[in-house]
């Protein structure tokens, strides 16, 4: 039953609690700064499931595995848009993909995962560039998957909607071409068009646990991880690098974001090379 009253404010311990739960199941480290930040996201959650104060709702978030996953949801920063970091895919298209066709020796499916993909701008994005790219390409094809820890976001990726403010940005052909509008109760939204839904796959991973709590060794020839890796502590960064060293093939490439780098010299976490600003290639 959801209370009505004044729930208490966010103590020492309950902080303390809810930044090591955090950190232990996502690898995301929350700063002494964000006490701020966690009670105010938190607040409204408390009253809808009856919890007086913080610490009784640490004790419900501890024994209900349902309720940690919509903690961790209200906690995750996801911030994105269509063509975010656009030189990336300017790299894609003048850089990559001519190599990859002309060493790949067959036609099997380019491989791409969008890492932390949030509202699925990154990975529509991604299917927009390639469907434009292999158009007149008979034959070749590619998939992408698209993960998240965030269930939230990962669900309205898939529906693929997005309001005006979103897509006003993408130039007037490809909205035409890719996206229709909504009717009924989606009416004033923009729909991808199955042309890209199709080929994206999107499914919840967790980074921070090996193996993401799937049994995935699927092989990329593209990694998208950008903005992420600001949210994990060093051992957390180093260890997802090398899972990423692993799943891509020789030659493939991670893309970072703007803020984030590797160290191409600390051979521990693989061997890559630089090949513009947060594109790094995977060495045999």
């Amino acid at each position: 039953m959801a209370l009505t009253g004044v729930v208490s404010y966010l103590s020492e311990r309950a902080f303390e609690s809810i930044r090591r739960m955090v950190y232990q199941e996502t690898g995301i480290k929350l700063s002494g700064q964000k006490k701020a930040m966690i009670q105010s996201r938190l607040m409204k959650r408390l009253k809808q499931v009856g919890c007086p104060t913080f610490e009784q709702y640490v004790k419900t978030v501890k024994l209900n595995p349902n309720e940690r996953a919509t903690m961790f949801n209200l906690l995750t920063t996801n911030v994105t848009k269509f063509f975010r970091e656009s030189h990336h895919f300017d790299f894609l298209k003048e850089g990559f993909l001519p190599v990859f066709l002309k060493n790949s020796g067959q036609t099997r499916p380019l491989k791409v995962w969008s890492a932390g993909c949030s509202t699925g701008q990154e990975p529509y994005t991604l299917a927009l560039v390639l469907n434009e790219f292999f158009a007149a390409m008979p034959g070749r094809d590619f998939r992408i998957t698209a993960s998240d820890i965030n269930t939230d976001v990962l669900k309205k990726a898939a529906e693929g909607l997005y309001q005006w403010e979103e897509v006003n940005e993408i130039p007037y052909g490809w909205l035409k071409k890719y996206f229709k509008l909504g009717t009924g109760t989606n009416s004033g939204l923009f729909k991808i068009k199955d042309i890209l839904r199709k080929k994206v796959n999107f499914k919840y991973f967790n980074l921070a646990v090996p193996g993401g709590n799937q049994k995935d060794e699927t092989i990329y020839d593209i990694i998208f991880c950008r903005n992420v890796f600001i949210y994990f502590d060093q051992e957390t960064k180093a260890n997802v690098i090398k899972m990423f060293y692993n799943r891509l093939t020789p030659g493939g490439c991670l893309f970072l974001g703007h803020s984030e780098s590797l160290n191409i010299n600390d051979r521990s976490i693989g061997q890559w090379s630089i090949q513009q600003h947060t594109v790094y290639r995977k060495e045999v």
